[in-house]
């Protein structure tokens, strides 16, 4: 039995089905762990939820924004939603599928394993138990009827965590660390918008990883990014290919990459 973490699917279901025969999956004995945006720009997004929730208990996937922004626009009347989402938003099993991903988390632990699964990052103010205790503030709210409050109060301003945060600024802050933060700086602000590679960042800002003292750096952290994975230089980080390729990750004592391209 193996555990495989697999990068960002973006609706590319094909290339899924290819990577998961490259690894012999086997769904009686295997599981898979995804790092959130299972759609995105490919052709296939309803094939890609169906499948993945058609898994049951033998996937776990993490939330990534791209699932959080479907959910915003599934509750937002006459928003303008691209053709690839809208084949989700007009499905006949549309509520379904909503109702599914409002339940994924936003972090996953395996102490077994001795893995952490998110879509992001983890910002370095914040220990394992925080962490954990946080990520449920948004899951909650994320399950209750009420849910669409989350994406009407707040956006991205809020850029530096503080204990004293509350309400929906708190809840959005704690959303958009887990799947939009990519770089820091040294005193812990988060820059929520720029997605460029790792040395084409704002001047002083780091990957989010790099923060000196950061308070989860015990743990072994699988997040989607497109850092070189042999050339972390920092233990216990593996991020997976977002661009160009699917990945996957064998969840091991010595940990193998699995890889297929699409166009």
């Amino acid at each position: 039995m193996t555990t495989y973490a697999i990068g960002n699917v973006k609706g590319h279901y094909q290339p899924l089905l290819q990577l998961l025969a490259k690894i012999r999956f086997d769904p009686e004995q295997d599981s898979l762990w995804f790092t959130g945006n299972l759609i995105d720009e490919g052709p296939e997004p309803l094939a890609v939820l169906r499948f993945v929730k058609s898994l049951g208990k033998q996937a776990i996937t993490v939330l990534g924004h791209r699932e959080l922004h479907l959910l915003m626009l599934a509750q937002a009347d006459g928003a303008e939603v691209d053709e690839v989402l809208a084949e989700v938003l007009n499905a006949p099993d549309r509520e379904e599928l909503l109702k599914w991903l409002r339940r994924r988390p936003l972090i996953h632990h395996d102490a077994q394993l001795n893995f952490t699964l998110v879509h992001a990052g983890i910002p370095a103010e914040w220990s394992f138990s925080q962490a954990l205790t946080f990520a449920y503030e948004v899951e909650s709210a994320l399950s209750q009827g009420s849910y669409a409050a989350l994406f009407e109060n707040g956006g991205q301003d809020q850029s530096r965590w503080h204990a004293k945060l509350r309400g929906w600024k708190r809840l959005r802050f704690i959303a958009n660390a887990y799947t939009l933060m990519k770089y820091c700086n040294g005193q812990g602000k988060l820059d929520f918008k720029f997605r460029g590679a790792t040395g084409t960042q704002a001047e002083g800002f780091m990957p989010w990883y790099r923060r000196p003292e950061r308070l989860t750096a015990n743990l072994n952290i699988i997040f989607a990014d497109d850092a070189e994975f042999n050339d972390v230089a920092y233990h216990g980080i593996y991020p997976l290919p977002t661009q160009g390729q699917l990945s996957a990750l064998s969840l091991s004592a010595t940990p193998e990459m699995f890889s297929v391209a699409y166009g």
